[in-house]
């Protein structure tokens, strides 16, 4: 669109007014001149009561009264001195009206109708005759409204269509204008920031899109340094997630060297928890990697696990985290059997072993941490709940973001927030809900609703 000088929006819409102005006084120029021609088709206004003065001596002095002493548009009666109707054209039912109203001294019958009356020898002749224009065609007469309603209503049909007209004319030259403006909001909703901003001839527009060319550079300029700082720390994850395999190596390690020594079935058990750990612990470094790079496996969505082999899975993951700190692990079931998840089993357990663990870090010794698995509806409900303080305010409200923690309550050192986030991540992936609370009774509460196959 091609810019020439700007105006405001004010003196576009004066220009507006005043062009319509102008249309109107042309069209009723136009319908003025329509109205002189029309006129050779039709009977002026007062046509019929020049007529009635040209034929007075006729209408008074001879022997019968007839229409070709009067006009087409004329009606009249011829009545005794007494009253009585003798002949005319009046309809009959207004016969006696008529009689009545020129014993009244009325002058006009109905609308721009008027009356007169002549009286003759023994004889009073009354007519009624119009004082507007008629068209000469009788069918014209019959069909339209008298010639002055006919061009008064031509006038305002052809003002309205004008008006109409002229309105989306100028509805469309702002719309032009404010095509720039949405086209400029449009990209800024689907994120891309990487387009020029027109210009606009209307001042007020322009000074909006001008607003949002200078909103839209901050707005990329905070996102390139957010998008920065996000790669940085998924660098850093990935960098802290690739160390941990060192350490974990060399644990699985010499647990494996451990299990070749004599030792009891109770250090023996140990070993066994010590190896089977750190095999998880690499699953979950592998996992962590997977989430900072955005990878997800939609093949596993469409398949199914069996609850109960999760159920067994955790419950022995569980008693294992609570030997270290003596707390007892506490597993409610209520379920039926041969109920599947669609998803991948390993990710759902690690998301549930993710919130046991904190729950078993976050509880106090010799406490216990209770799993409730049961079934909602079409829901399978998995609540955790520990003995520890609970959640706070904040972490109630953001505790589910990545690197969340919480200086009040639960917090210990060796936790970067990732837990809570993790188990939420892989919840949604599977069109789940994650609820944070506490107990009546204290400790945190952390409940996963997903959808039963």
């Amino acid at each position: 669109m091609g810019i020439g000088k700007k105006k405001k929006l004010r003196t576009t819409f004066v220009e507006y007014v005043v062009s319509l102005g102008l249309l109107i006084i042309v069209l009723i120029l136009v319908n003025y001149y329509i109205f002189i021609i029309a006129s050779f088709g039709v009977y002026p206004a007062n046509y019929s009561e020049k007529i009635i003065q040209k034929n007075f001596d006729k209408l008074k002095k001879s022997p019968t009264v007839t229409m070709d002493m009067l006009t087409p548009m004329c009606t009249f009666g011829v009545y005794s001195k007494d009253g009585q109707y003798l002949y005319g054209n009046f309809p009959r039912e207004e016969e006696n009206k008529n009689w009545d109203n020129y014993l009244q001294g009325k002058t006009n019958s109905g609308l721009r109708r008027y009356i007169t009356s002549i009286e003759r020898e023994e004889e009073i002749l009354i007519i009624i005759y119009p004082l507007n224009m008629e068209y000469k065609n009788s069918s014209l007469r019959k069909v339209l409204p008298n010639a002055e309603v006919t061009l008064i209503i031509l006038f305002f049909l052809q003002l309205s269509i004008f008006i109409i007209l002229w309105s989306n004319r100028f509805a469309k030259k702002i719309n032009n204008e404010l095509k720039n403006l949405l086209m400029a909001a449009s990209k800024i909703e689907d994120q891309d920031l990487d387009f020029h901003i027109a210009s606009s001839n209307i001042v007020e527009i322009d000074n909006v899109l001008q607003g949002i060319g200078k909103m839209k550079n901050s707005l990329k300029r905070s996102l390139e340094q957010q998008w920065a700082l996000e790669q940085q720390k998924r660098e850093q994850i990935s960098a802290l997630a690739h160390d941990i395999k060192t350490p974990l190596t060399i644990v699985k390690g010499n647990a494996g060297l451990l299990m070749e020594t004599n030792m009891t079935e109770e250090q023996r058990s140990y070993c066994k928890y010590i190896e089977e750990s750190s095999r998880r612990m690499e699953e979950y470094v592998e996992s962590l990697l997977n989430i900072t790079k955005k990878e997800v496996d939609n093949g596993k969505l469409r398949e199914g696990f069996s609850i109960c082999e999760m159920v067994n899975s955790l419950k022995n993951q569980g008693q294992a985290l609570g030997i270290i700190k003596d707390i007892k692990f506490i597993l409610n079931i209520d379920l039926e059997k041969d109920l599947y998840i669609r998803g991948d089993k390993e990710e759902v357990e690690r998301a549930v072993m993710n919130i046991i663990s904190n729950a078993v870090d976050f509880s106090p010794n010799n406490s216990s941490v209770t799993l409730n698995i049961f079934k909602e509806d079409k829901d399978l409900i998995i609540q955790v709940k520990d003995q520890g303080k609970g959640f706070s305010k904040r972490m109630l409200k953001y505790g589910k973001e990545k690197f969340s923690m919480d200086d009040e309550s639960r917090t210990r050192p060796g936790h970067h927030g990732l837990g809570l986030y993790i188990a939420n991540t892989i919840t949604t992936k599977y069109n789940g809900d994650l609820i944070l609370s506490n107990g009546l009774d204290g400790g945190g509460l952390v409940t996963i609703k997903l959808r039963i196959m």
